[in-house]
């Protein structure tokens, strides 16, 4: 979430980028922060070295960010390659960021890439920390 404001801070000084709604933009990226802390809390007990899961990490990481926008922008996907990324959670933080920062969503738009996000951390975070719990006790 720092990292976020600071470029944020930097994009507000240099580049003169008003979010349109500074609110909502505050629960998008609270909303994207749950989401990978969830996803990181699951990914740490997938390997049974440091090395292991954090190569594992990347590749799962990488494919999440191939298919949901953030090397190639949705809209100039192929149709059949855009639809796969309803299940990468990058796409939905990249609408949770760019709705209120530059397109004008309301909090209704807001609801849906939240919601999603939100799973995905809850999700990540206990099946994680059941995962932990399993491992600790063999």
């Amino acid at each position: 979430m720092t990292v976020a404001a600071g470029l944020l801070a930097v994009a507000y000084v240099f580049f003169d980028v008003r979010p349109q709604s500074p609110l909502l933009l505050a629960v998008g990226i609270g909303c994207c922060a749950m989401a990978f802390v969830g996803l990181m809390m699951l990914m740490s007990v997938l390997g049974k070295t440091e090395r292991s899961a954090a190569g594992m990490r990347w590749a799962i990481m990488l494919m999440m960010s191939m298919i949901g926008g953030g090397m190639v922008p949705l809209m100039f996907m192929p149709r059949w390659l855009a639809s796969y990324s309803n299940v990468s959670p990058v796409k939905w933080a990249i609408l949770a960021i760019e709705g209120p920062l530059w397109r004008g969503f309301s909090a209704a738009e807001m609801v849906v890439p939240c919601a999603v996000l939100v799973g995905v951390g809850l999700a990540g975070l206990g099946l994680g920390a059941w995962a932990f719990g399993r491992l600790r006790n063999l």
